[in-house]
């Protein structure tokens, strides 16, 4: 009868130690389920898909740093480029002028006001004048905030008799704030000046 006994009692210890083994495995399968399922989402995180021109494209998301010199250089650019091409159009002008005044300071306020006090904007609807510009380079000093810059570009002023490209060279620094739909980037232009707007030819049209 006591051996029956200690086979039961050996019986019961080998259920308990094969319960335990079975739920430590339970357990750490479901720490494992959650651990990959916190990486799967993660990683679908660090993907960001956009639509251009119809077609599904994948990028990647990173820290900010890693692509600030980028952004800077387009920053500068986008400016210029909605400061300085314009249409003789009203409504286009306004806003070009617009998308370009929420990426600067007051310093871009300040040139934007004396050229609309002068009538330049107005001379170029009634004209029917257009401007271009094209990028040269852009070169940025990045080893401390706030990032300075300085463009280099040409700007081409079309009117219907002649064609005259002029040097453009600004200056300025750049100051991070948060992004908007208005600012993609989240930069802002400060301190921008120009150091050199002078002509280099004029063609007959």
């Amino acid at each position: 009868m006591f051996e029956h006994l200690t086979n039961i009692e050996t019986a019961f210890g080998h259920v308990k130690r094969f319960s335990l083994v079975l739920s430590l495995g339970a357990i750490l399968m479901a720490l494992g389920a959650v651990w990959l399922s916190y990486r799967f989402q993660q990683q679908a995180t660090e993907r960001v898909y956009i639509l251009l021109d119809g077609k599904v494209m994948e990028a990647f998301a990173s820290g900010r740093q890693d692509n600030l010199e980028v952004e800077a250089r387009e920053h500068v650019i986008r400016f210029h480029d909605r400061f300085f091409t314009l249409s003789p159009d009203g409504d286009l002008i306004n806003q070009q002028l617009s998308e370009a005044l929420y990426l600067g300071d007051g310093t871009v306020r300040d040139a934007y006001r004396v050229l609309r006090e002068q009538g330049y904007y107005d001379r170029l609807v009634t004209g029917n004048i257009s401007q271009e510009m094209a990028v040269d380079s852009v070169t940025l000093a990045m080893d401390s905030r706030p990032y300075r810059f300085r463009f280099y570009g040409r700007q081409q002023i079309t009117r219907p008799t002649s064609k005259l490209t002029r040097r453009l060279v600004t200056t300025g620094v750049l100051r991070e704030v948060a992004r908007s739909r208005h600012n993609p980037h989240g930069l802002l232009i400060e301190k921008w000046e120009t150091l050199e707007n002078k002509d280099l030819k004029i063609e007959k049209r």
